[in-house]
C-alpha cells in the first residue's frame, strides 16, 4: 500500500495526506483489534492482558516490528498477539471461540463506520472539492481516510479468518477441533513461516507482472472490489 502510494502519480501534498490517512486507519484497525481480543478474554474470566500491560489502545503496545514492516510494504501485517490464558476462562471452548472472533468483530465494527463514512465525505468531496484550496485537501484526507478504514479492515477481516497460525481462524479451528492434532501440531510449528511466506512470495510475483502470481492478493483484493463496487452503486443512486 505504501509502496503503491509513494510511486503514484499523486502530487506531494496528496501523497502525504494519502499516507497520513493509511498510517492513521492502520493504528486504529490494529490497537482495536488487539484490545478486543484482551477485553473478550477479561470478559470470560482472565485478566492476563490487563496484568501484561496490554490492555490498552496505546499502539506501542501492539506494535510488532516485522508486523509493522509488512504493514509498510503490502498494506497489512500484524500486532504482538494478545497474552491470554485460556485456562482462567469460566468456559473454556466459549471463552477461546469469543476472544477469537473479539478482534475480528472490531474490524468489522470499523469497516462498517468506515463504508459510512466514505460515503458522507464522498458525497462532500464531490460537492465541494473543488479547487487547491483547505476544504479540497480537507475533504481529500476526510475521504481517503474513510476509505482506507473500510477497505483495511476488510482485508484484516479475511486474513485473520485464515486457518493459519497465529491468526484468529487457526485458533477457532484449534478450540474445535481434537486436542493436539496433527494439524494444529504443524501450524504451531510452521504456520507463521507459511504466513509470511505467502504474503512476500506473492507481493514479489505481483511486482515481477507475473499473471495470478499474488494468489492472496487477489484474494483479498476481489472482497475490496466488491465493496467498492457496492460504493459505486450507492453513490450512483446518492449523486443520480
Amino acid at each position: 500500500m505504501v509502496y503503491n502510494i509513494l510511486f503514484s502519480n499523486y502530487g506531494i501534498v496528496e501523497k502525504l495526506l494519502l499516507l497520513a490517512a493509511f498510517v492513521l486507519c492502520a493504528v486504529f484497525a490494529i490497537c482495536l483489534h488487539e484490545f478486543a481480543h484482551g477485553f473478550a478474554a477479561e470478559k470470560m474470566g482472565d485478566n492476563t492482558a490487563r496484568i501484561e500491560g496490554r490492555l490498552t489502545l496505546n499502539p506501542m503496545r501492539h506494535f510488532d516490528p516485522l508486523g509493522l514492516a509488512m504493514f509498510l510494504l503490502v498494506g497489512f501485517g500484524f500486532a504482538r498477539p494478545v497474552p491470554i490464558n485460556p485456562y482462567n476462562f469460566r468456559n473454556y471452548r466459549k471463552g477461546m471461540l469469543w476472544t477469537s472472533f473479539a478482534g475480528v468483530i472490531a474490524n468489522f465494527m470499523q469497516m462498517l463506520a468506515g463504508f459510512g463514512m466514505m460515503i458522507g465525505f464522498g458525497t462532500l468531496f464531490i460537492t465541494y472539492g473543488g479547487g487547491t484550496n483547505g476544504v479540497y485537501y480537507l475533504l481529500y484526507f476526510l475521504f481517503y481516510f474513510s476509505l482506507y478504514v473500510t477497505l483495511l479492515n476488510a482485508a484484516l477481516i479475511a486474513f485473520n479468518l485464515l486457518p493459519i497460525y497465529p491468526l484468529d481462524g487457526f485458533r477457532v479451528v484449534e478450540t474445535l477441533t481434537p486436542h493436539n492434532n496433527g494439524y494444529v501440531r504443524f501450524m504451531r510449528q510452521y504456520g507463521q513461516y507459511i504466513l509470511i511466506g505467502i504474503v512476500l512470495i506473492g507481493f514479489l510475483l505481483e511486482r515481477l507482472n507475473v499473471p495470478y502470481g499474488n494468489i492472496f492478493g487477489l484474494y483479498l483484493g476481489s472482497i475490496q472490489d466488491g465493496i467498492l463496487k457496492l460504493y459505486t452503486m450507492i453513490m450512483g443512486g446518492i449523486l443520480g
